[in-house]
């Protein structure tokens, strides 16, 4: 995670169907000994820690800015293992996929991709290392820029300078094929959310949010169990496409823009996939709107495949903040955003439908 701190503002998101999201206002992650963060940095990277502050920035991972003895800064991200259901299916597991994940980042890099913001590597050569069963911690160079922001509406000249980078990622996968991390187009978190529509008559006792989302989601059941059937459709027509190598998060937020172009950060969603899955929030529903990407890949834009990463990015969240709420949590910021943007993505399920 790379950007200057000012830069980071609270804000909205928006996804294509022009629906509001609020972006995560986060807190320190429960459960997380600062001190001891510091101390893993230092040793496993060799960074003499002059100082470390948490920045309540993004939307999945947790941030400190990390101020070096020699006046340098860096980013640290923590990783809440059990909360990444598409790297792995337990901590582990998980802790496994993130180190695949970051390692592809570096191989990109190392092309010659100079816009893929990859993890500095350990003494010993990983990419993450494991806090504890829970939480895992990965360092970033800071790069000083402007900051996209979640939902921005891009300009023409972005448009035409997010197709070259995609292009030239998606073109770099030769590089990477071997070892890059390949995701199923399950939902990410499916079987938790077919039990939660499985347990509607059961009280939700996670937390104080709990029973607010069961009753959330008996109201929507509906609404999820169609869209759910949509994007299973949706995915028996995408399985048969070819797969490129993908960022998997598209939009604005991960995006640092400096005097020498664009700069694509968070690399903890990458894997084989269509190349749809880069290309849906660029999509205006019009052949113009990607014409650079198509001539500089000769890559045939699916329409099915531009609508199935559409609807995939929000059955996702429901999911996600299903998860969140079902299982044990506090009244704290990251709860109540999760409970707010359920509902704000279940309107912009409706408009989809």
């Amino acid at each position: 995670m790379v950007c200057p701190v000012k830069n980071f503002q609270k804000s909205t998101r928006r996804d294509c169907t022009g629906e509001c999201y609020l972006e995560a206002v986060k807190a320190p992650p429960e459960g997380l000994d600062e001190a001891a963060l510091s101390e893993a940095v230092a040793r496993c990277w060799g960074v003499d820690v002059e100082s470390i502050s948490y920045e309540a920035v993004g939307g999945g991972s947790h941030h400190w800015l990390l101020r070096t003895a020699d006046a340098g800064y860096r980013f640290v991200t923590v990783d809440d293992l059990g909360a990444k259901p598409w790297l792995g299916a337990d901590h582990d597991s998980a802790f496994a996929g993130l180190e695949a994940a970051f390692r592809t980042a570096r191989k990109l890099r190392a092309s010659g991709l100079d816009f893929v913001v990859a993890p500095i590597p350990a003494a010993d050569g990983t990419m993450v290392t494991r806090l504890d069963g829970r939480f895992s911690a990965a360092l970033f160079p800071y790069i000083a820029g402007r900051a996209g922001q979640f939902g921005e509406k891009f300009g023409r000249r972005d448009r035409q300078d997010l197709c070259e980078m995609w292009a030239k990622l998606h073109l770099a996968t030769a590089v990477v094929r071997d070892g890059a991390p390949r995701r199923s187009l399950d939902v990410p978190g499916r079987a938790d959310l077919d039990g939660a529509l499985r347990n509607l008559d059961s009280p939700w006792t996670g937390g104080p949010y709990s029973e607010r989302a069961r009753e959330w989601m008996t109201a929507s059941r509906d609404l999820v169990e169609a869209s759910l059937d949509r994007y299973d459709r949706l995915a028996g027509e995408v399985a048969t496409r070819e797969l490129v190598i993908t960022h998997g998060e598209p939009h604005g937020g991960n995006l640092i823009r400096t005097e020498d172009g664009l700069h694509l950060i968070d690399w903890d969603t990458v894997a084989m996939a269509p190349p749809e899955r880069d290309l849906w929030m660029l999509d205006d529903g019009t052949v113009e709107g990607l014409r650079a990407y198509i001539e500089a890949t000769g890559h045939a834009i699916d329409r099915s495949a531009l609508d199935f990463y559409r609807l995939a990015w929000l059955v996702t969240d429901v999911a996600a903040f299903t998860t969140k709420l079902r299982r044990p949590h506090t009244d704290d910021a990251n709860s109540a955003h999760a409970w707010r943007a359920l509902g704000i993505t279940g309107e912009s399920l409706s408009s989809m439908l």
